[in-house]
This record gives C-alpha cells, sequence and structure tokens, in this order.
C-alpha cells in the first residue's frame, strides 16, 4: 500500500491557506530593492573572497594533518591493548539456588545455548542447588529450570530486560580481572 503523503485530510484546507500565505511575494521598497541587487552586482565583499593560502597557513595544516595522525595511531595502540586485555581466560562463576522441595535443577543460558542437559546444578544441604561454571569476561542471560520444567529467575541477580519468549531470565556480568 503506498504511503498517503497528506498528514491529515480534515486540515488540508487549514494547510492549504497558511502554504498560500507563505508562498506569497513580500513587497519591498523600491529602495531596499535596488540596494540588494546593487550588493548582488558588485560581487563579495573584499573579506570573503578567497586569498591564496600563505606558507604558514600550509605549515598549519600539516602540523594539524600530522598530529591528527599521531592522535589516530594512538587511538588503534590503546584499542589493540584492551582487545588483548579482554581476551582473559575464563573466570569461575557460581551460580545458586535454593528450592528445598525439587528433585532436580539446571541454569540455561547464553554460554551454554540454552541447554537443559547442559550444567546440572548439585543439591548441597538445606536445598542449596550449586554449580560452578567457567565464563569469559562478558554478559550473559540465564534462567534456572527447576523438576526439567519450570523456568525461573536468579533471585539474587538483576533481571534481564528483554525475556525471551516471555521466559523470566536474569543476567551476569563477567568483569576482566
Amino acid at each position: 500500500m503506498p504511503p498517503d503523503d497528506r498528514l491529515d485530510p480534515e486540515h488540508d484546507d487549514f494547510i492549504e491557506r497558511v502554504a498560500a500565505r507563505l508562498r506569497a511575494s513580500v513587497p519591498l521598497s523600491e529602495r531596499v530593492e535596488r540596494t540588494v541587487l546593487e550588493r548582488l552586482r558588485a560581487g563579495p565583499p573584499a573579506a570573503a573572497r578567497s586569498v591564496p593560502p600563505r606558507r604558514y597557513e600550509a605549515r598549519i595544516a600539516a602540523a594539524l594533518a600530522a598530529s591528527l595522525a599521531v592522535v589516530f595511531g594512538l587511538g588503534i595502540l590503546v584499542g589493540r591493548r584492551s582487545v588483548a586485555g579482554s581476551e582473559a581466560g575464563p573466570r569461575p562463576v557460581e551460580f545458586a539456588l535454593r528450592a528445598p522441595a525439587v528433585s532436580t535443577v539446571a541454569v540455561v543460558g547464553d554460554f551454554n545455548d540454552w541447554d537443559s542437559r547442559a550444567t546440572p546444578l548439585h543439591n548441597g544441604s538445606d536445598g542449596l542447588w550449586t554449580v560452578t561454571v567457567p565464563l569469559r569476561p562478558g554478559r550473559y542471560r540465564y534462567t534456572f529450570i527447576v523438576d526439567g520444567t519450570r523456568w525461573r529467575r536468579d533471585p539474587s541477580a538483576p533481571p534481564a530486560l528483554e525475556d525471551d519468549f516471555g521466559a523470566p531470565t536474569s543476567v551476569i556480568t563477567v568483569a576482566q580481572r
């Protein structure tokens, strides 16, 4: 369906009246018109005419170009260092959920392709389920799956702003050392 160029059909009449007033020529006095035409014929004022560059202007331009090249080069070097630093190895991250009356708990997320069999938690004392997962620095979304069917957000972590298909998810950020 082609887009409608009119904004609001109810206000077309009003818009047309305003446009007609804007299109109307503005009457100028004969003196103003003569002055404007004389200035246009005379050309630009002397200060606005192009002046050939002097030697010192060329040197300033060369110095500016060289300083920009140095700043750009430093930016590349700093960027390479920060990228090299971001290639830090995985860090151990512990996931824990207190769920005393359940039989299984698993954690799924960006780090294990949301596979419910990949990272099961181990039942400890007092119904505390835990697992340690090695994660590289970055931001990960995850959730717990309780008894194979119920998705449960981590109560000790911030919720993700974008839930996958309405499922409750949490967020963890693994910092560099």
